[in-house]
């Protein structure tokens, strides 16, 4: 791999990861409770509430160890 910067061979790569969760706020809470507390029932709504949602990506970067230039690399 070349640096499309200064064409030096002398690259590395790293992968680095990013995990976000998403949380329901007050309101999000209150809705479910109103929710539950008119339709199904505590019991069966409960695995919905308390399920968070969850995204990770994955990076990967080359980066030019004689100029410090950065990119993303991507792989197929």
């Amino acid at each position: 791999m070349k640096c499309p910067n200064c064409g030096s061979n002398d690259v590395s790569t790293h992968t680095s990861e990013t995990t976000e969760t998403k949380e329901r706020g007050c309101l999000g809470w209150i809705m479910w409770i109103i929710v539950t507390c008119f339709t199904f029932g505590l019991i069966l709504i409960i695995p919905f509430i308390t399920n968070n949602k969850t995204k990770t990506t994955t990076r990967t970067e080359a980066v030019c160890q004689s100029c410090g230039k950065r990119w993303r690399v991507f792989f197929f």
